[in-house]
């Protein structure tokens, strides 16, 4: 989770700048790239997350983490449209989106109990980077071009991540063997006890075919559109609210803490009272998070913002991939969740573009903030109505 960094929209954003002004794009011209590649990502995506549910953990995820080396290689070496959008891609697509799905889905497969816990604290592994990370770029960019900077993250991911990831998942042979072990004995046993009702597991087609998915997936995915569409063009918020953007990279801290305290928080008591019940929770703090965002141009409006959003950020982690276990369970978990990165990525793919064509339009970021937040109310009040009929129709005989 830590390194799906470089795939993250948080990370290309802080290059913004830089990109803009070497490759000659406008705000709107730089979201449409970025839009169109995460879209193409998203396709890709429906194919190459399901490799997951038939792929040995461990060659899958080496085989993820060295091309996602090579993509900032070819970021740093971006100089027309072209190299620009395949660079974004698989930086989207192996970033954003193989890692992070592979975090998910083997802590949702190969934990039994406490999967709301587990998740947040994988999920600790993002928000640290995302402490972390934009003070360094901010910082190394004050010495160095971009191209370089997106080289020296090339040669850390190379020679770290993997050495990291086979000492850690050493025991991931056993584990997977254990896991098919436990599979089958369930098999078994509702075979000779036909009267006991394990949990259903559900196929990618039957969760299309699933009207609750399309309830539930607004609220679950409004995190992803709302921040990312913001943070892409974090640049020009700063520019006109008059806040330094050495000071907005330090609020990255305050957010990352926030996030973490309220994941780990929301993750307890997802084991509690299930993910279920707790999707409508995600949308509501970003939503006053906005519309105080679109009040004020007061410097301690930036910190409010950063840990308002926090906290919907740190409740999308807790409660998104243990709701996809919850409901439809963790057999073919990878092509479900592959799905549900489909929808998310298409929604960070839209975002980015949106936002900056109504920029290059003229409208202010204090009109986005506010109609951001009433959105973000409205998917809370859908996905409400949606878990109570969830919570109805389980307990229906």
């Amino acid at each position: 989770m830590f390194f799906s960094s470089p795939g993250q929209t948080y990370f290309i954003a802080l290059f913004g700048g830089e990109l803009r002004q070497d490759l000659n794009l406008s705000h709107g011209q730089f979201g449409a790239v970025y839009s169109l590649a995460t879209l193409c990502s998203a396709v890709t995506l429906l194919w190459s997350g399901s490799l997951l549910d038939r792929l040995p953990l461990r060659k899958f995820t080496i085989t993820v983490v060295c091309l996602l080396s090579m993509a900032c290689l070819l970021m740093s070496f971006s100089h027309n449209f072209v190299m620009l959008f395949i660079a974004i891609y698989l930086l989207r697509h192996l970033g954003q989106g193989l890692m992070s799905m592979t975090s998910s889905t083997t802590m949702m497969r190969y934990l039994a109990y406490s999967k709301g816990k587990a998740n947040s604290l994988s999920n600790m592994g993002y928000s640290v980077a995302e402490s972390l990370i934009p003070t360094v770029i901010i910082s190394l960019l004050l010495v160095i071009d971009w191209r370089t900077a997106w080289q020296l993250t090339s040669l850390f991911i190379v020679i770290v991540v993997p050495l990291s990831l086979l000492w850690l998942s050493q025991h991931q042979p056993v584990r997977h063997a254990q896991y098919l072990l436990e599979h089958a004995n369930e098999h078994q046993q509702t075979s000779t006890a036909p009267s006991s009702t394990p949990q259903r597991q559900w196929t990618r087609a039957e969760v299309v075919r699933d009207p609750l998915f399309y309830l539930f997936v607004p609220a679950l995915v409004s995190q992803s559109l709302l921040y990312t569409g913001f943070m892409f063009h974090q640049v020009h918020l700063a520019e006109v609210k008059g806040w330094s953007l050495i000071v907005w990279g330090s609020l990255y801290f305050l957010f990352s803490i926030t996030t973490i305290v309220s994941s780990l928080v929301i993750g307890a008591l997802v084991d509690r009272i299930g993910a279920i019940k707790l999707v409508p929770l995600i949308p509501i703090p970003m939503a006053l998070g906005l519309f105080t965002l679109s009040t004020s141009d007061a410097p301690v409006i930036a910190g409010i913002f950063m840990v308002l959003m926090g906290v919907s950020t740190g409740a999308q982690a807790a409660i998104s991939a243990p709701f996809y276990a919850q409901r439809y369970g963790s057999k073919h978990f990878a092509s479900i969740k592959s799905l549900a990165s489909f929808v998310m990525v298409i929604t960070t793919a839209a975002s980015p573009i949106v936002l900056g064509a109504l920029i290059d339009q003229g409208v202010s970021m204090d009109t986005l903030a506010f109609y951001g937040s009433v959105y973000a109310l409205i998917v809370a009040g859908i996905g409400y109505s949606a878990s109570r009929l969830s919570v109805s129709s389980s307990q229906t005989p």
